[in-house]
């Protein structure tokens, strides 16, 4: 019995980091998306350019990471950091 817990342990925290460097990957990006949506608002060519791909990316991420919650894979931290970033993305655009 203690070798499949061990197992579990070990599968569990697997996932854990897995989805922890998705949410990595989605925070940096609307990062990235929300620094070149506003240089795209002033007229920046290069920024405009850019921030439709982050745009997408980002919300690619989100999909999977919303998907996972449906799927109650995500710890409730991992839940409040999605919360976090989303109102990132309110700020700024409300701005």
């Amino acid at each position: 019995m203690k070798e499949n817990e061990v197992l579990n342990n070990e599968t569990e925290n697997h996932t854990i980091e897995k989805w922890n460097k998705i949410l990595q990957d989605y925070d940096n990006y609307v990062k990235e998306y929300l620094k070149d949506y506003k240089k795209s608002l002033q007229g920046n060519s290069i920024s405009l350019s850019k921030y439709p791909y982050m745009k997408i990316k980002s919300e690619a991420l989100y999909k999977k990471l919303k998907k996972a919650d449906d799927k109650k894979i995500l710890t409730q931290s991992q839940i409040k950091k999605i919360l976090k970033i989303q109102l990132k993305i309110v700020t700024a655009c409300c701005e």
